[in-house]
């Protein structure tokens, strides 16, 4: 905030500094007029005592006043262009497209941005588009003409937003008849700004011919809207500032998840139904916006956060005539963890809390790191609780590196009392150490949802990024605050009496019954937590530490795998052990083996140290020391390409018809090493043209690899795997992967398709553990697209086929 304070007086003197100069500027004119015509100005006598000024000279204003405007008011690349979505918004649009195309290349890159609104007629784009701070959204009752949105914007740098972003605009724009007067001719328009900034000031810009304007006449009915098309980019976008991007627009709006609460989530009553996000008619439809090309954001995991999710606090602070209500429920995730756990409510009297904005907000709370690596990935951008003003997102508050709650101040702090809560008319709590249990910023996933007219007190700063820091906005941090505080009491609470239950269930008394999925989950989330811990403390070279959390790892999947095994169902287990799959074992396997060749690499480094004398035993050493490194190297290799492959984006980002052969292509390449060691052959006859249904390209990797695996440790030495396809006539698409050695009962073949059922107990770090999930996860895959994967006759030479069959 003391940045903030000390950068707004600069900002604001620039501001005033251009204001005045167009100010001056019609004055002068105004009086340049005045005495041409009689010599008075407003009613004034003409001047006296002395030479008048002469009627030529008069304030400007250079162009650079767009450039100084652009950097005060448009922060970053994604205010920019969500300042565009919102136009498109104020224009009624329910659908807007983002494309991006050629982002790495300035002169190449384009940005388009696509609505159905009701378009602009040259009047509209004169007075809205060309006027600087137009007062067109000011004046009247401030409602969009088809579905009386409010409107978000109101200082008209939509063009600013465009000069930020791009050297070069084009605008086509078809206007609604219904809605815009005038002839409905199509506008199109261009406007040049190097073309603008190379002019000294703006009275020159008329007669450049930066700024083109012309019409055309429709020769047929046309969709409405507008179009916006950004060429000649300002920068080139690497990777990082794509990534940034994608993170801060794919969150312009409220998750739905935030929003309509998916059913089964809570099992208790919500707070509220549905927050207003925005204040629109019963008409309205909404927004919907899709980004698309290089700014393709990919997989939605909200969904995903809300299953896992363990808590949910909800405020209401909508009404003035109301207490704040406050609510914090168990999940039936979090319910699965603490049985005992127990929704509660909690009322502030409004008017001792001071007259603040009217909000409504939802929160997940998540403890723990469990889910894919996909997940976490994600979950290290989006965490955070975020703040929307008629549904469009104010930043930067939620960011990674905002602590606006100060959340991430008082987990580092982390006192045993919540003090915090010891002035306000709560319970007190039996749990003297209850602030042990406080979470930082990465566990919370929310939003804040305000209105212009429900929070008018809320002033955002210049630059649109945050609001200036006063008592209203001092009145909305304290009441979140005390929400969060108050989960925190709650959470503790409930773990306690977990804590007593256990207790009493190792005294002999009889458990509770927990559902056994959500324990599966929680053994293989802290399998997961303690894999990457293991991670860490390898490479800062602490092997010791790093096997104990290896162990441990490998002892909570087990335990996750044996209560599995025990009692649950197979569609139960498949989901939860899917996201991990057969590679778990790999992965602890690899690891060891990482260490052990650490060890023997720094030995051996450690004796060639010491006996620097170049011999015959010192060239033995160095040839063994590369020797272990190709080694570490290439299964290391094979290990990261494979899960490169699986769970990267790309591999998850569309459904599409995949060629079969290639697919099976990368799978082999994980087992080829460990197949060339046993001396088995793997052979893809897959014809080349042949494709699979609409599917992810990490779905059918992990298809084929499971299958592969299985095909080669049961080859034998010196065996043969074989894979094949074809297309039958106006059918299916059919894949088979036969293998010699062991055979199959095709009687009793069934049973190797349920979870924990293994032909073997061999170890592999790359084939497995067997732990008879392979088949399982590869059928459970299949069906979701109506496929299907059996054991079958095998040809002749071969000990065992398996056949999938793909629906035409």
């Amino acid at each position: 905030m003391e940045i903030r304070r000390r950068c707004l007086p600069r900002l604001v003197l620039k501001i005033i500094v251009c204001i005045l100069s167009v100010t001056i500027e019609i004055a002068s004119s105004q009086y340049d007029r005045d005495s041409l015509l009689g010599g008075r100005v407003a009613g004034k006598a003409p001047f006296e005592g002395g030479n008048p000024p002469m009627p030529n000279e008069k304030f400007t204003v250079d162009t650079h006043l767009f450039r100084e405007l652009g950097e005060l008011l448009v922060g970053r690349n994604s205010t920019a262009l969500v300042e565009l979505i919102k136009n498109a918004y104020d224009a009624d649009a329910t659908e807007v497209v983002v494309d991006g195309r050629f982002l790495d290349d300035p002169k190449r890159g384009v940005i388009t941005i696509a609505d159905d609104g009701i378009g602009m007629s040259p009047d509209h784009f004169r007075e809205g588009f060309l006027r600087i701070a137009s007062r067109r959204k000011d004046s009247g009752h401030r409602k969009s003409a088809r579905f009386q949105r409010t409107y978000t914007g109101a200082k008209g740098i939509g063009r600013l937003a465009a000069h930020k972003l791009a050297r070069f605009i084009e605008i086509e724009s078809r206007p609604d008849p219904g809605h815009i007067s005038g002839d409905g001719r199509i506008l199109r328009a261009t406007i040049d700004w190097d073309m603008i900034e190379s002019l000294l000031v703006l009275d020159m810009v008329e007669e450049s011919g930066a700024v083109k304007l012309e019409t055309q006449a429709r020769r047929r009915k046309t969709e409405v809207g507008t179009t916006i098309t950004l060429r000649r980019l300002r920068k080139k976008w690497t990777q990082a500032d794509l990534v940034q991007l994608q993170s801060e627009v794919e969150s312009f709006r409220p998750s739905s998840v935030l929003v309509d609460v998916p059913k089964g989530i809570v099992q208790s009553d919500l707070l509220f139904a549905e927050p207003l996000v925005a204040e629109v008619s019963g008409s309205d439809p909404g927004i919907d916006f899709e980004l698309s090309g290089d700014f393709d954001t990919g997989e939605d995991f909200w969904p995903q956060v809300a299953q896992t999710a363990h808590w949910l606090i909800e405020v209401d602070a909508s009404s003035k005539d109301r207490p704040i209500g406050i609510s914090i429920a168990p999940t039936k995730h979090g319910h699965a963890e603490f049985p005992d756990a127990r929704p509660s409510r909690y009322d502030l009297d409004r008017r001792a809390q001071g007259h603040g904005p009217l909000f409504q907000s939802r929160v997940f709370v998540r403890e723990g790191g469990a889910g894919s690596r996909a997940l976490r990935q994600w979950v290290d951008r989006a965490f955070g609780i975020r703040v929307y003003s008629e549904g469009f997102r104010v930043l930067p508050y939620g960011e990674p590196k905002n602590d606006w709650l100060s959340l991430d101040a008082d987990y580092r702090t982390r006192p045993k009392s919540l003090s915090f809560l010891s002035d306000r008319d709560f319970p007190e709590s039996e749990d003297k150490d209850e602030g042990m249990v406080f979470l930082g910023n990465r566990s919370y996933f929310g939003a804040v949802f305000l209105t212009t007219s429900g929070a008018p007190s809320l002033r955002m700063l210049v630059n649109r990024e945050g609001f200036v820091d006063d008592p209203s906005y001092e009145h909305l941090v304290d009441v979140l605050r005390t929400a969060i505080y108050l989960s925190v009491r709650v959470r503790a609470a409930a773990k306690q009496r977990t804590r007593v239950e256990r207790r009493e269930v190792r005294q002999g008394k009889p458990p509770p019954r927990i559902e056994l999925k959500q324990a599966v989950e929680h053994s293989v989330g802290r399998a997961a937590e303690l894999a990457q811990e293991a991670r860490q403390l390898a490479v800062q070279g602490d092997y010791g530490a790093a096997s104990s959390r290896i162990e441990q790892a490998a002892a909570a999947f087990s335990r996750g795998a044996e209560v599995s095994e025990r009692l649950m169902t197979e569609g139960a287990v498949l989901r939860v052990l899917a996201s991990v799959g057969t590679q778990m074992a790999a992965f602890v396997h690899e690891i060891n083996n990482v260490l052990g060749m650490s060890k023997a690499l720094e030995a051996a480094v450690g004796e060639i140290e010491r006996e620097l004398s170049p011999n015959a035993a010192q060239r033995k050493k160095l040839t063994q020391l590369r020797s272990a490194i190709e080694d570490l190297r290439r299964g290391i290799e094979r290990q990261a390409s494979y899960l490169t492959d699986v769970i990267s984006p790309d591999a998850r980002r569309r459904r599409s018809r995949q060629k079969l052969a290639e697919r099976f292509d990368v799978a082999r390449r994980l087992v080829a090493a460990v197949a060339a060691r046993r001396g088995v052959e793997i052979q893809n006859e897959i014809p080349a043209d042949l494709k699979s249904p609409p599917m992810f390209p990490a779905e059918l990797t992990v298809i084929f690899s499971n299958v592969l695996t299985n095909a080669v440790k049961a080859a034998g030495e010196s065996g043969c795997t074989r894979a094949s396809g074809r297309q039958a006539a106006e059918g299916p698409t059919i894949v088979r992967v036969e293998n010699t050695g062991t055979g199959v009962e095709l009687d009793e073949a069934e049973r190797w398709f349920r979870p924990f059922e293994s032909t073997t107990l061999e170890t592999d770090p790359v084939l497995g553990q067997g732990m008879g999930m392979g088949l399982p996860i590869t059928r459970n895959l299949l069906e979701e697209y109506g496929a299907s994967i059996r054991f079958t006759p095998p040809s002749r030479g071969f000990a065992t086929a398996i056949e999938i069959v793909f629906p035409r």
